[in-house]
């Protein structure tokens, strides 16, 4: 929580004065185009109960006059001065644009049910659903078996039948308010966020204990250059947010442990390889990891092994050959690719605040690395531990 004690203002009166791009609002947030990072997408989210801001792409962050004094190149005590005459003056825009078809209404969201409330609600609802044919041999082709995916209970998103499905939900006494994913519509009626936008995978994410904290979904269709999205309501009418929960798979008495990036991923190399994996849902998701090393780490955890996606040693010359290109202001082409540096750096960035939580709790850490070359960069075959051990299984 920031510190708004002796201010007149807050952090929608620095959004508005600084005319960032809103993509999305609702009472408690609002998701803005990150001027830091330079992204289009509404990955900055402004947390307006707490004044405080956060890029899930380059894990800029802070309060209200951090955001507006790292744009400026000003202190936080020159930030808010110019912010008050600024405002004192009127010079900043009040019909910013929030990008939707129709006046958007205000959500409210409802709060965070207990663990044992979420898991139990999820575990009904995945045995009112199946997994296509299509959706298991994607899974086994990625080195899962028959059973392992019957374990793991993967199930397919649900083209039609939701409100039914929502319907027998609570007609068995499960409770869906405050259970990510589910929200009230128009008409006052529970659903669930559920479309063909969405449909794809359904990836449970299980907490240490083995419950159910939500969902990924594994798209059928690449979304804003997404994979995975979290199974969310966060911006409809009583719903709420995934908090991005950490899966955990393996036996919790390891010495040694594994990180990488995704719950399929992780599964899929601890199926492979019999090794525990700790597994966030992207590289800057990290801050829910703390108290899980901590847990670890009373029991017998000594080392982690950071086992990212190889990306973290791209490549960063210019091939001409990048979706990025069109856009790229460094013309004629250069030695190197500027979208590539950034994106190896906020990869980097991210591995190194892991590093920081391990040395604060005095476990040791190494990174796992493969398929490079003689310079010591990604060789650009093998991206995933998960494909990493399936080339090993499958060559002997």
């Amino acid at each position: 929580m920031y510190d708004m004690s002796g201010f007149s203002y807050d952090i929608t009166d620095v959004v508005h004065l600084l005319q960032l791009r809103v993509r999305h609002k609702n009472s408690s947030s609002m998701d803005v185009n990150c001027p830091f990072c330079g992204e289009t997408k509404g990955k900055m989210n402004v947390n307006l109960q707490k004044n405080v801001f956060r890029c899930n792409r380059c894990d800029a962050s802070g309060g209200m006059l951090e955001l507006y004094g790292r744009l400026h190149g000003v202190s936080s005590a020159e930030a808010n001065r110019q912010i008050r005459e600024a405002l004192g003056k009127g010079e900043y825009r009040t019909d910013y644009q929030v990008v939707h078809k129709e006046e958007p209404v205000e959500i409210f969201n409802a709060e965070l049910a207990d663990a044992d409330v979420i898991d139990r609600t999820y575990q009904e609802m995945l045995s009112l659903l199946t997994l296509n044919d299509k959706h298991q041999e994607d899974l086994k082709k990625r080195g899962l078996t028959k059973e392992q995916i019957k374990i793991q209970r993967y199930r397919s998103v649900p083209l039609f039948g939701i409100k039914n499905m929502v319907q027998k939900l609570l007609e068995s006494g499960q409770t869906v308010k405050g259970v990510p994913g589910f929200y009230e519509d128009q008409d006052g009626k529970w659903t669930i966020n559920f479309t063909s936008k969405n449909s794809g995978i359904l990836i449970p994410i299980r907490s240490m204990e083995g419950k159910i904290q939500g969902f990924q979904i594994r798209l059928d269709q690449v979304m804003e250059g997404r994979k995975y999205i979290w199974l969310s309501s966060v911006k409809f009418q009583n719903g709420v947010s995934s908090g991005s929960p950490v899966h955990v798979i393996g036996s919790l008495d390891a010495e040694q442990i594994y990180l990488t990036e995704g719950a399929l991923k992780g599964t899929i190399a601890h199926y492979l390889s019999g090794d525990t994996f700790i597994c966030v849902a992207g590289v800057n998701q990290y801050r829910n990891l703390k108290p899980v090393l901590e847990t670890l780490k009373s029991r017998h955890l000594q080392h982690l092994y950071e086992a990212y996606d190889m990306d973290k040693k791209m490549k960063v010359y210019c091939d001409g050959d990048s979706e990025k290109c069109d856009a790229c202001q460094r013309k004629p082409a250069t030695f190197y690719c500027p979208h590539k540096m950034q994106k190896r750096q906020i990869l980097q960035n991210a591995c190194r605040k892991v590093y920081e939580i391990c040395s604060g709790l005095s476990i040791s850490m190494s990174r796992m690395v493969w398929d490079m070359d003689s310079y010591g960069e990604w060789n650009g075959q093998i991206k995933g531990i998960d494909d990493y051990y399936y080339v090993l299984k499958n060559t002997g």
